[in-house]
């Protein structure tokens, strides 16, 4: 999810390298829905707050359980690619 227009999105692909399918989410429904609001250390200047998703990554099965969480403490960072494929491997069943 991104708090970003469509359009940033895509302009932001090329630039961040962005693999993924991103949610523009300008008005931060979805991201109040999985209460993942951040609203510190992105002020431009004493007094202005900036909201934005909290980088996360969610683990949901497909029966909809959400199996695993992980929550960045600076926005700037992501959850480790390794991190997220030993929480699969931990909480989904192997394909066969």
């Amino acid at each position: 999810m991104s708090g970003d227009t469509p359009r940033q999105i895509n302009m932001g692909r090329g630039v961040h390298g962005l693999g993924a399918t991103m949610l523009s989410d300008t008005d931060l429904k979805v991201t109040d829905l999985y209460n993942v609001r951040h609203e510190r250390g992105l002020a431009p200047k004493p007094g202005v707050v900036i909201s934005m998703p909290i980088p996360t990554a969610i683990l949901v099965d497909a029966g909809g359980t959400v199996r695993w969480i992980d929550q960045a403490e600076n926005y700037q960072r992501r959850s480790h690619p390794d991190r997220v494929l030993a929480a699969l491997d931990a909480n989904l069943p192997a394909a066969g």
